[in-house]
């Protein structure tokens, strides 16, 4: 298959492109580096990827910035990161798919917990991660078209929280939660949120 990975170059995505290139075509997509690049806040930058890439059987979303910020401090500069980097880039990456993608290919975008487990700080990514998986749900009920729309909610990421000099429990490797993305695009349902703890004793019991 030729899949795009967006965000194809941080810490989840490289993982995503080392691991599925194994066993197919893979572009990683950055927003300055990568194989091609691609401003998802900018539709018309999607829209030209579709252009430049043809008959792509996958998009994989590893990527879509929101900060933290307690919500005594929340600027419109949060807000406005939270809305058009996490939450619309990646919905405008999904209609554009939908336009684009073979039949029978898929779409995997990502949110967190935080769409489902608040807390202090996070209202802006809250707001995101929901309102994300909300809208894909709802694309589900009327898509017309055979393409596989899922969700993955990664947890925080093992390599990221050593780079902060952070000792986070229940934190997950890169190269695990790859495993996920590789195992979510490879299932048959479509319109599915997947926990990444979760699916690595679910999904990936054996492995």
């Amino acid at each position: 298959m030729k899949i795009l990975v967006i965000g194809g170059t941080g810490i989840i995505g490289k993982a995503v492109v080392d691991l599925l290139g194994n066993e197919h075509e893979v572009i990683a997509v950055g927003k300055s580096s990568g194989d091609y690049q691609v401003d998802i806040e900018d539709r018309a930058s999607i829209e030209q990827m579709f252009k430049d890439f043809k008959e792509v059987d996958g998009i994989i979303s590893a990527t879509g910035m929101a900060s933290l910020s307690p919500l005594d401090h929340m600027s419109e500069d949060d807000i406005d990161l939270a809305l058009n980097n996490k939450l619309k880039g990646q919905v405008n990456l999904l209609l554009e798919g939908l336009k684009h993608l073979k039949d029978g290919g898929f779409i995997t975008l990502t949110t967190g917990a935080a769409s489902h487990t608040p807390f202090p700080g996070g209202a802006a990514i809250t707001m995101a991660c929901a309102g994300l998986e909300g809208f894909v749900k709802a694309v589900e009920v009327e898509k017309n078209k055979d393409i596989r729309i899922n969700v993955i909610r990664p947890a925080m990421v093992t390599e990221s929280m050593k780079l902060f000099k952070l000792n986070v429990p229940y934190s997950v490797s890169a190269f695990d939660t790859a495993r996920v993305y590789k195992a979510v695009t490879e299932k048959t349902e479509s319109g599915q949120m997947y926990d990444v703890h979760q699916c690595l004793h679910e999904l990936l019991p054996n492995e």
